[in-house]
């Protein structure tokens, strides 16, 4: 498993769970307690509520991932980052951060602007996202998508999820997200859920996981709760998320999302270790599933010949 380097901040197996705190410049965002348009009251929004609170990444958003509003256009995106940039030269605190676009030419533009890291919810669906991330050696998390940028999309099924994330390849520097949530209405709740039982899968392409689960349906639906009563159910999640292998968790709530995260992390197993042998390493893979396995045995160029059999638990 590969360590990443963002700016600065160190994420992987062999360090603490890091938090994602969101801003959105996006009137259309659900989330109505992190949406703003003056740069002065999101900056102050960020260093209390985001930094102060224990953010290790600020995640700013030009458009709203919700599906009933049209996607917006790289110059639309465009005409919004002025107020980003405001915002990130005004904030007082420190953190890594990270612009959330589909397009090449926006990131470009955010990092020229001083942001640290992209947030592509495409996917790499634009194929000179990655170029740009290489170009400017910072990290990217790629979030799992359908190849298209007009219609941006969900893909369903755990195997397409995990194939999606193959798309134009990855950089050194990339962190997978599974893109857990509503993005299209085929996507269903036992889909996340059936992604989430298998999170340890991701770890198979040895890059650092985020994830996104913060008040998602998936979750509220289990304890018939709505959005505003879901915090409870995301923590859960969230300390299963990092047990599992989740290094980034993005989130609204992160002061209590900080503390689920070192509770996931505290109480996993480690997973890498010295051998008896002064200078190697020795990584212990954390699967449930044979298909697991074989995931981490492929990254490795591992024979896979003989059977697979999981162990129950």
């Amino acid at each position: 498993m590969r360590t990443v380097d963002a700016a600065g901040l160190a994420i992987g197996d062999d360090q603490p769970p890091r938090i994602m705190g969101v801003l959105n410049i996006s009137s259309e965002s659900p989330y109505k307690p992190s949406v703003f348009n003056s740069p002065d009251e999101a900056a102050e929004y960020v260093d209390r509520e985001l930094i102060d609170e224990g953010a290790d990444i600020v995640d700013i958003g030009l458009e709203s991932a919700n599906k009933k509003f049209d996607v917006l256009s790289a110059d639309q995106e465009l005409n919004r980052l002025d107020t980003a940039i405001e915002t990130l030269e005004s904030v007082s605190g420190d953190a890594v951060f990270s612009i959330e676009t589909r397009y090449h030419e926006v990131a470009e533009a955010a990092l020229d602007g001083g942001f640290d890291m992209v947030n592509d919810i495409c996917g790499f669906a634009d194929p000179k996202m990655p170029d740009v991330c290489e170009e400017y050696d910072v990290a990217v998390a790629k979030m799992a998508s359908p190849p298209d940028l007009e219609r941006p999309g969900a893909v369903e099924d755990v195997d397409d999820i995990y194939d999606a994330l193959e798309l134009n390849g990855l950089t050194d520097k990339t962190i997978i997200d599974p893109a857990f949530g509503g993005w299209s209405e085929d996507k269903t709740v036992e889909d996340d859920r059936e992604t989430f039982r298998r999170l340890r899968e991701f770890r198979g392409y040895g890059h650092p996981m985020l994830v996104s689960i913060n008040r998602k349906n998936f979750l509220r639906s289990v304890a018939g709760r709505d959005t505003e009563g879901a915090l409870p159910v995301s923590l859960a999640a969230t300390a299963m998320a990092v047990e599992r292998g989740a290094h980034v968790i993005r989130t609204h709530d992160v002061a209590e999302t900080r503390d689920a995260a070192l509770i996931g992390d505290e109480f996993s197993r480690e997973r890498l270790r010295d051998s008896l042998n002064d200078g190697v390493a020795v990584e212990e893979l954390d699967v449930t599933t044979a298909r697991a396995a074989e995931r981490h045995l492929d990254r490795i160029d591992a024979d896979t010949a003989l059977p697979l059999k999981a162990s129950p638990g």
